[in-house]
């Protein structure tokens, strides 16, 4: 694909004097994650026993309302095993990433969001063996004082992770570069 039709869907973005500096979007593999490990087995054992009262049902004659309402239940749990899956890869596959000068933009579909470099959370580098990886921006459950006490807020939203980025390790040399340049630009002033 050539760069210029590559990049057509930030470029109308930028502000002025603003300049791309890398745009990337998802590589292929590395569909399955460490984060989905802990819910496997609830999946199962939640369509298990949704299965198991969906055919109880039908077999004892219930009524119209409990046979629906466990075919809501049956629903929840496919989608906790397969229905979650299918989501990541549609926007997987709708999903592009943009570092400019001044930001981090991330468009999922016709949803775009950015982060300003220079107030960008910690960031977080997950390399696999074949050199694509994640960065993560802010940590996926972090603790902040609010007017209550502690408050947990949570950061995995699709705006704060580039997934699955062929050549990680540039594409993270670049952010620190960019985010240096950002604070070098805004001390100066």
């Amino acid at each position: 694909m050539d760069y210029e039709n590559d990049t057509a869907w930030v470029r109308g973005m930028l502000y002025p004097g603003e300049n791309l500096l890398w745009s990337g979007k998802p590589g292929k593999g590395h569909f399955f994650r460490k984060e989905d490990l802990p819910m496997l087995p609830f999946s199962l054992l939640w369509c298990g026993v949704a299965f198991y009262a969906q055919y109880t049902a039908a077999k004892s004659g219930a009524s119209l309302m409990p046979r629906l309402w466990g075919l809501l239940i049956t629903c929840l749990g496919l989608y906790f095993m397969f229905g979650r899956f299918v989501v990541r890869w549609i926007n997987t596959r709708k999903s592009r990433y943009a570092l400019t000068s001044q930001r981090i933009i991330v468009q999922v579909g016709k949803v775009s969001k950015s982060m300003d470099l220079q107030y960008l959370p910690r960031m977080t580098v997950t390399r696999f063996p074949d050199g694509n990886g994640d960065i993560r921006f802010g940590d996926t459950v972090s603790a902040r004082r609010g007017s209550t006490g502690y408050e947990r807020s949570s950061f995995a939203d699709a705006m704060t992770e580039l997934r699955n980025i062929p050549d990680v390790s540039n594409v993270e040399y670049r952010i620190r570069t960019a985010v240096e340049q950002a604070y070098r630009a805004k001390q100066s002033e």
